[in-house]
This record gives C-alpha cells, sequence and structure tokens, in this order.
C-alpha cells in the first residue's frame, strides 16, 4: 500500500468511525427539542464536562501552533503559548458562573446581550461569535490538512473540505451532546497518543542535543534558526508573544458559544467551575509546553532550515515522521485528526445554538415550532461545513501562528463590554458600542502603520483588548445608566428549557 493510500485509509476509517457515533447517539438520544440540541439537556457530570472542555481547547493550534511557538521564541515559547491561553479561561469561568446565576434560562451569551443591551448589539455580537467560530474551524481544518500533507503526500485542498464537511455533519446529527460524548471519547485516544509518542520522541532526539542544538542557535548568526534568546526563558519577543496569546484567546473563549453551551449543559454551577480548572490548568496547559519544547527542540537539534519546512506549522509533522518513521506519522495524524474535529465540532455545536436561538425564530420563523428550529439548525451547520472547507482550502502555506496572533486584533475588542456588562449596571449601549469600535481601529491601526514586524500584532493586540477596558472604565463613573439585573432571572426564551 502507498503511504498517500494509508493515509486515505486512516481519514476514511475515524471519518466513519465518527458518523457511526452521530448515528448512535441520534437514536439514543432524539433531537426533538431546542434544549436538547444545544445544551444536552442540562444534565450532563463533572468529568464529562472536564474531558469535553480540554479536548475542545486542544486545537490543532495547541500542537502545531505551540511547537511553532518553541521555534520562533525557543524554551519560552510553548510555556508562553499555555499561560497565555489559561488567563482567558480562568476569566472565563466568573463570567459562566455570573450568566448562569444572573440568568438561569439563558443558553447563549447572545441571549444575555440582547436583554441587556438591545436587539442592535445583539446583532453585533452575533456576527464576532459566527465570525470566530467560522475562523477556528477553519484553522482546524487547515490543521488537520498540514498533518496529513506531511506524514502521507495527500492533497491539500481535499483533505480540508472533507475534513470541514466531516465535522459539521457530525453536528447537524448529533447535536451538543454528540459533539460532549465524542469529546470523552477523543480524550482517551489524544491523551493515549501523548503519553506513548512524546517519551519516545525525547528518547530519539536527545535532550542533550536538544540543548546543543538551542545552544547553537542562541550564538551561531550561521544557524538556519539564529535567536540570541533561544534559551532565554524570560526573553522579550517570547514575553510579547505570551500577552498577545492573552489576547488572542480572550476572543476565542469569550466569543465562542460553544463553551457557553457545554457550561450550560453542566448539571449544577459546582461542576461546571470544578470541569473548567480541571480540564484547562491541569489536564491542557502540561500540553503546549510540552509539544512547544519537544518539536522546537527536535528543530534546533536536526537545524532544520526553514526552506526544508516550506512553513514552520509543519515541524510537528516533521518531527514525528524522522524520528518516529512511520509509526510517527500515523500517531501523529491521529493526534491532530481527533483534536481538530473535536475543536471544530465544539465550535459548530455553539454556532448551532445561535442560529437556532438567536436568529431563526427571531427573524426567519416567528411561528416556528421546535421542530422546525432544529431542523434549520442542522440545515445552518452543513452550509458552515462547506463555507469553512472552501475557505480552509485557499490557506494551503499559511502559517497558523500567524493567523492565530492577527485574530486576537480583530475579535478581542468586544469582550469588554461583556465582562464589565455582566456586573456593572453603569454601562451604557453607547459606551458598549464605542469601545468596540475604538478597541478594533486602534488595534488594525497599528498592525497596519507600523513597519516592525516584531512588535506590530503585539501592540495591535494590546491595544484591541485595553482601549474597550480602558474607555469603559473611565466613563463609568460618569454614566447614568443603571440597568436591573433582578428582570434578568425572569428571562424565559421561546424554548422550553430543562431546569
Amino acid at each position: 500500500m502507498s503511504t498517500a493510500a494509508a493515509g486515505y485509509l486512516i481519514f476514511c476509517l475515524f471519518g466513519a468511525a465518527l458518523l457511526f457515533i452521530a448515528w448512535f447517539l441520534n437514536k439514543r438520544f432524539p433531537l426533538d427539542s431546542v434544549d436538547e440540541l444545544v445544551a444536552a439537556g442540562r444534565r450532563i457530570p463533572f468529568g464529562i464536562i472536564s474531558a469535553s472542555v480540554f479536548t475542545a481547547w486542544v486545537w490543532t493550534g495547541t500542537i502545531m501552533g505551540a511547537s511553532e511557538a518553541g521555534i520562533w521564541f525557543g524554551v519560552s515559547g510553548g510555556f508562553n503559548y499555555g499561560w497565555g491561553a489559561i488567563v482567558p479561561f480562568v476569566i472565563f469561568i466568573p463570567v459562566a458562573l455570573r450568566l448562569r446565576k444572573v440568568m438561569p434560562r439563558t443558553t447563549t451569551f447572545i441571549e444575555f446581550i440582547r436583554e441587556r443591551f438591545g436587539e442592535r448589539l445583539a446583532n453585533l455580537f452575533f456576527a464576532f461569535g459566527v465570525a470566530l467560530v467560522l475562523y477556528v474551524c477553519v484553522m482546524q481544518s487547515v490543521g488537520i490538512a498540514y498533518a496529513f500533507q506531511y506524514a502521507f503526500g495527500m492533497n491539500y485542498k481535499l483533505v480540508a473540505f472533507v475534513s470541514a464537511v466531516l465535522f459539521a455533519g457530525y453536528i447537524a446529527v448529533a447535536g451538543l451532546r454528540g459533539s460532549i460524548f465524542n469529546s470523552v471519547f477523543q480524550f482517551f485516544v489524544i491523551m493515549l497518543v501523548v503519553f506513548i509518542t512524546v517519551p519516545l520522541l525525547i528518547k530519539e532526539i536527545g535532550l542533550e542535543n536538544m540543548y546543543n542544538g538551542l545552544l547553537d542557535a542562541q550564538s551561531n548568526p550561521a544557524n538556519p534558526n539564529y535567536n540570541p534568546e533561544a534559551l532565554n526563558f524570560f526573553g522579550a519577543a517570547g514575553l510579547r508573544y505570551g500577552f498577545s496569546a492573552v489576547v488572542v484567546a480572550m476572543g476565542q473563549v469569550l466569543l465562542s458559544q460553544g463553551y457557553y453551551s457545554t457550561a450550560a449543559s453542566a448539571a449544577n454551577s459546582r461542576s461546571l467551575m470544578w470541569a473548567y480548572l480541571v480540564g484547562t490548568i491541569l489536564a491542557w496547559l502540561p500540553i503546549p509546553i510540552i509539544f512547544g519544547n519537544v518539536v522546537g527542540g527536535g528543530v534546533f537539534a536536526l537545524r532544520v532550515t526553514p526552506e526544508e519546512l516550506a512553513v514552520t506549522t509543519g515541524a510537528a509533522p516533521y518531527i514525528f515522521s524522522h524520528f518516529l518513521g512511520s509509526f510517527g506519522a500515523v500517531a501523529f495524524v491521529i493526534l491532530i485528526f481527533m483534536a481538530g474535529l473535536t475543536t471544530g465540532g465544539n465550535g459548530l455545536a455553539g454556532v448551532q445554538a445561535m442560529f437556532t436561538i438567536d436568529f431563526y425564530k427571531k427573524y426567519l420563523n416567528r411561528q416556528a415550532e421546535e421542530k422546525e428550529q432544529t431542523r434549520f439548525g442542522k440545515r445552518v451547520i452543513l452550509l458552515a461545513g462547506i463555507v469553512i472547507g472552501l475557505c480552509a482550502m485557499l490557506l494551503d502555506g499559511v502559517s497558523l501562528l500567524k493567523l492565530d496572533i492577527f485574530s486576537g486584533i480583530l475579535f478581542a475588542a468586544p469582550t469588554a463590554a461583556l465582562i464589565i456588562g455582566l456586573w456593572s449596571p453603569r454601562l451604557h449601549t453607547r459606551g458598549a458600542f464605542v469601545s468596540i469600535f475604538l478597541g478594533l481601529a486602534a488595534g488594525l491601526t497599528a498592525y497596519f502603520a507600523i513597519s516592525d514586524d516584531e512588535i506590530n500584532w503585539f501592540v495591535g493586540n494590546m491595544l484591541s483588548l485595553g482601549v474597550p477596558f480602558l474607555l469603559i472604565l473611565l466613563s463609568l463613573p460618569f454614566s447614568k445608566s443603571r440597568f436591573d439585573f433582578g428582570k434578568l432571572k425572569q428571562y424565559q426564551p421561546e424554548h422550553r428549557v430543562n431546569m
């Protein structure tokens, strides 16, 4: 069997297994009601939520992007990727608990924005939320396609498109419950692959070779990966990236409806809090640190040139294949395939909730029954899968880490209004609008106006997140607005909610 044929066989087998799981769950838990489709009946226990949060946050970027950060920034790359991405989850936990407390029957954060700020701002957040998830899902398809291309020489465009349609089809059939239960299965697969392959990689590469490679990259200008801060754990460039990672993840967490849907599905608030703490800090945080240092160290040890990789996102599959042969290639592809499918599925489950609850009945069919809403939600996700696949096909040769960094500028600006609006009754709708617009404008202006590529992304990210917070906090003492949070407890959505 040829290498490409083996890759297509793996792709088809795991794709068929995923669709079988979707079919089984659909038969076992029919998606006849909106709440069952988008919140899994609100009875999911702690352990399953933890596994779901972990796998949803193990992106293709967690593995391939953190590995790329290890090449860009040396020993600090993976660590800065990790702590930067964890901070927004630490912020998200009280946000989710607060939303659950003040508005018990809500499912989407758009419902809160609509009741708190009105229809126009809710529509703006809806656009941001959908755009964010489409971007995240495109990244998963790109990562999966890179893995199969590097490991098996498969056609990038074909894999990118089919993988997007695959996880979209899965969510269309199985809903949020399917995403959560699939995440449990993927959790064990991902952890098994990591615990088997990483020790083997370290043994094959050798810690001494990693160190010597980093030392040469630090001190030898002729090294193709020359970086004077390669062994500096607190290097300025690495720290800038860590703070930018906070901004990038802020939008990706707080504007991703999938995490709110998972939070709504938790059996109670206590299990929700512990599930997110365990799933992120204990289970997820070691992953980017490990891959940043092991894969990055492997590249430095081999002195692989950028030309050999074509794009540094391909470093992880290159290192796995080089040191572990065909076994490494298969293991890595399975790892990325599982990570991409679960993250893409979680994101699309959130989009499904937004279109089902916040769009269809409000704008297309005011008299729609729940079966009509669920049918529309399924069709929208299938269409989204096609759009995601087509976009991913166009990104061959693009760095995932560069995409990730730029996304922070686009999606961080609305988070200040969401967070502060959940606690402060003084924030007015006009102030929220202005903060978002000026934050986005400041971030984009800095990115395109600053000619130095070493800092334009950093300044752009900091301004996109910081300007809205600064503007809102400075304006609150002068605001005459007084929102009554008590009325949110009486909120009743237009579908039946299991409490």
